[in-house]
């Protein structure tokens, strides 16, 4: 299983600008756990599927996490974590915010098809204090980063 994290910003002003400097190590390091959900296990017939978590934002209460959305012919499974926009003035205090409220919505699907989550939240915190270290290099986009 791959898992891979889109965006999708569908209200007006709720956006947050999460940089594939932030995504990408995300991801590999997540990849890294061997991670896999056992009822798509079965459902696909196989552990080569991707886990889509779609972040987007908004201003509205709607709850973390909706999903799943599967498709056996792609063999993928999509939930999108919804993250409450709140503006912040440092782009520290809104990355963890971001980054802690995408763990969560990752443990709460894990938990969901009794998937032992250990590991995920070392993934957050080793890529939060990363970007404690330095913001700067976080906040750009790089085109040299492959997916």
């Amino acid at each position: 299983m791959k898992i891979y994290f889109p965006q999708l910003y569908a209200e007006v002003e709720a956006n947050y600008d999460i940089t594939n400097t932030v995504l990408k190590p995300l991801r590999t390091n997540l990849n890294k756990l061997n991670k896999t959900l056992p009822h798509y296990d079965k459902l696909f017939k196989t552990t080569d599927y991707d886990l889509f978590f779609t972040i987007s934002a908004t201003q509205e209460n709607k709850n973390l996490v909706y999903g799943p959305l599967a498709s056996s012919k792609r063999k993928e499974v999509l939930f999108t974590i919804f993250i409450p926009y709140k503006t912040f003035s440092c782009y520290t205090q809104q990355m963890f915010y971001i980054l802690d409220t995408i763990a969560e919505g990752i443990i709460f699907v894990f938990n969901k098809y009794k998937v032992d989550p250990s590991g995920i939240n070392e993934v957050f915190e080793k890529l939060k204090t990363l970007i404690a270290k330095d913001p700067e290099r976080y906040q750009k986009w790089l085109k040299d980063l492959e997916d």
